[in-house]
């Protein structure tokens, strides 16, 4: 029974892509250089940070530090520098996030570019200075055509550990102020799971939640209500104002 082919795609792209930056870095270094326009410095955050182009992931994952602009780090103050292009879109986004036994910054450690790759935009970092060798975590952004968020995908594909986090956006009652976001994410190989047993069921390698989120018309997030996958049906868990 083939349940997981869409997500094991997924993973496949992320394969081909890591294949893809590895041996294009001074392309992609150029690119991001000839591009960048406007520099953010940011407080310490988890992902994409303030340059995500979702507003679900903060209240989807326990622990997400979304960072905050600030104008200058204090001394030992873990922050990111997000570069951005002339229309307002992520370049590339480096972090400094490393103390030495002083306390004191270790300087950069490494660097995440946004890279337009098979009509997404991708993400991949890599670490130190001349390091050409990208981690094996990547992002995948697809917006819709009135560029709305539409997916937005985290991916490992390292030799070992394959998985996908993925929220994937329903905009067709926005005339309603309602967006809908399918959460799920996706062990290829967990543990005593098997690929055989559906999304739901004790025993599938994914779990998946729907959020239905209420948006005023400004694009602002008001409250969202969650569900649980349970054995094929979304199944109420509880309502959120924000």
């Amino acid at each position: 029974m083939e349940l997981y082919g869409y997500w094991d795609d997924l993973i496949s792209q992320a394969s081909g892509f890591n294949r893809y930056v590895s041996s294009h870095y001074n392309d992609i270094v150029s690119d991001a250089e000839a591009r960048k326009a406007v520099k953010v410095l940011s407080s310490y955050s988890s992902g994409l940070g303030i340059a995500s182009p979702s507003k679900l992931t903060k209240h989807i994952v326990k622990k997400y530090k979304s960072g905050r602009i600030i104008k200058q780090p204090k001394p030992g103050q873990l922050y990111k520098a997000i570069y951005y292009d002339s229309e307002g879109q992520p370049v590339a986004i480096e972090s400094f996030d490393k103390l030495r036994s002083d306390g004191e910054l270790n300087g950069k450690t490494k660097t995440r570019y946004f890279i337009p790759y098979g009509g997404a935009v991708w993400t991949a970092w890599f670490w130190g200075e001349k390091n050409v060798i990208p981690d094996n975590e990547h992002h995948k952004i697809v917006y819709d055509d009135k560029n709305r968020l539409k997916g937005f995908y985290t991916i490992g594909c390292g030799p070992v550990s394959h998985w996908v986090s993925a929220e994937e956006y329903d905009h067709s009652e926005i005339g309603s102020g309602i967006v809908t976001c399918i959460f799920t994410y996706y062990v290829e190989q967990l543990s005593g799971s098997s690929k055989d047993i559906p999304i739901g069921y004790k025993g599938s390698p994914a779990i998946q939640w729907k959020y239905v989120i209420n948006v005023d018309e400004n694009g602002k997030y008001t409250a969202l209500t969650s569900y649980k996958n349970i054995e094929g049906e979304f199944v109420y868990n509880e309502h959120t104002d924000l």
